[in-house]
């Protein structure tokens, strides 16, 4: 296995640069753009090119986004301390029970942008979404309804191929159920993701953050981008063929 955001050429790798240079500030050369192999680097050019670099600032805005969470957790019906360390699955004992609606509430309440939800079940990236399963199963299941029923009516065939596609299309947005991303098992998690996510929004509130708030907030660029779920390190490289086998 490979530690890689796997881009191909297609113009991920220049979204990347142009969302990362409007979010900080900053202005990478193209040199230093085709140079860039892994996070890391990237993250380390930031670092340098930063107008807050090498300030030892006190502020922190995965703190901040703490404070914000907080609060709206306890508007939101959460009796219980809530700490950093408290557990993501405080949110299993708000209603209703399906997590998208709880989402939206605490985004709403806190102000922050949150990481995207991800499906309760894991579906091979590998494959362009067209072609998963759940797209190949109903395919096939009006393939056998159109053969048992004998029809020679195309128009009608066609109709059902193309809903069948929608379908599959819309499967994962609509008949899976949501869940809190696997990688943030507590509060203080989420919250510095959070704050990674919301980094513009802080950040016009508050000039100054510290280096790791750059860090989380170079992987919500990256994420939302790649819709890249595990976790991401220096060592993540861009490009497939760049990336060092993993165990």
């Amino acid at each position: 296995m490979k530690d890689t955001l796997n881009f191909v050429g297609d113009g991920d790798d220049v979204d990347v640069i142009h969302d990362v240079e409007r979010t900080f500030g900053i202005k990478l050369t193209d040199a230093e753009a085709e140079q860039t192999r892994t996070v890391g680097q990237l993250y380390d050019l930031i670092e340098v090119k930063h107008p807050n670099a090498g300030s030892r600032t006190q502020v922190c805005l995965s703190q901040m986004a703490f404070y914000r969470l907080r609060r709206a957790l306890k508007t939101m019906g959460i009796a219980s301390e809530i700490t950093p360390q408290t557990p993501i699955s405080v949110l299993e004992r708000l209603e209703p029970r399906s997590m998208a609606p709880k989402w939206r509430r605490l985004a709403q309440g806190s102000g922050l942008d949150l990481p995207s939800l991800e499906a309760s079940f894991r579906m091979s990236a590998r494959w362009p979404r067209p072609f998963r399963w759940p797209a190949l199963f109903v395919l096939g299941l009006l393939g056998c309804l159109w053969h048992a029923v004998g029809t020679s009516l195309d128009n009608l065939l066609v109709l059902f191929l193309a809903a069948a596609l929608c379908f599959g299309f819309g499967y994962e947005r609509w008949l899976v159920s949501r869940i809190v991303p696997r990688r943030i098992l507590t509060i203080g998690e989420l919250a510095r993701e959070a704050a990674g996510c919301s980094f513009a929004k802080l950040t016009n509130e508050n000039k100054e953050c510290a280096p790791f708030d750059r860090w989380f907030a170079l992987t919500a660029i990256l994420r939302g981008i790649t819709g890249h779920k595990i976790t991401i390190t220096r060592e993540t490289t861009f490009f497939a063929e760049h990336a060092k086998p993993t165990a």
